[in-house]
């Protein structure tokens, strides 16, 4: 019984390979870049309603059925590729309220804002902010308002204004 046992062979530890560093590299990049799109809510679709200017270079926008306390994010794109992300709100007095979806501090992060009951809330630094408080500006991390104007229930948007605001979104 002895000598079967020594005529076994003995089993082979496995190495790692450089090859298989060409094979773990390109998996570890996509778990990292998969991982921070989830975080960032990019899996859970955009949210952003599509825009582009009229003829004449404006935005039309129906808001006579904006509710209070309601928020709709918008995607402004021109036929020169510029892109600028916007949102328009009403706030519990009946004011509409609109500004880039972007800030002065927060705005290289690409991030934008959340809406939540009444409140705009940074992604990157987790502030709030009032969203009847959005026309009146005010720097920082708050949002950056956009120009506008209203005619009846419809919001009218100039592309000029819109496109001063492209330096958040580049």
């Amino acid at each position: 019984m002895s000598d079967a046992a020594e005529t076994t062979p003995p089993t082979r530890k496995r190495r790692f390979r450089p090859i298989h560093g060409l094979f773990l590299v390109p998996v570890f990049i996509v778990a990292v870049w998969a991982t921070n799109t989830a975080i960032e809510g990019g899996f859970s679709g955009s949210g952003y309603e599509l825009v582009q200017p009229d003829a004449s270079g404006g935005v039309t926008l129906e808001v006579a059925g904006l509710q209070p306390n309601q928020v709709r994010f918008f995607r402004f794109l021109n036929p020169g590729n510029q892109e600028v992300r916007f949102f328009v709100g009403r706030d519990e007095n009946g004011t509409i309220q609109v500004a880039y979806d972007a800030n002065e501090i927060c705005y290289k992060r690409k991030r934008g804002y959340d809406h939540q009951d009444g409140w705009l809330v940074c992604r990157v630094c987790d502030k709030s902010f009032r969203l009847s408080e959005v026309n009146a500006g005010g720097g920082g991390c708050k949002p950056i308002p956009l120009a506008h104007r209203l005619q009846g229930g419809t919001l009218v948007l100039a592309e000029a204004d819109i496109l001063g605001g492209w330096r958040y979104f580049r």
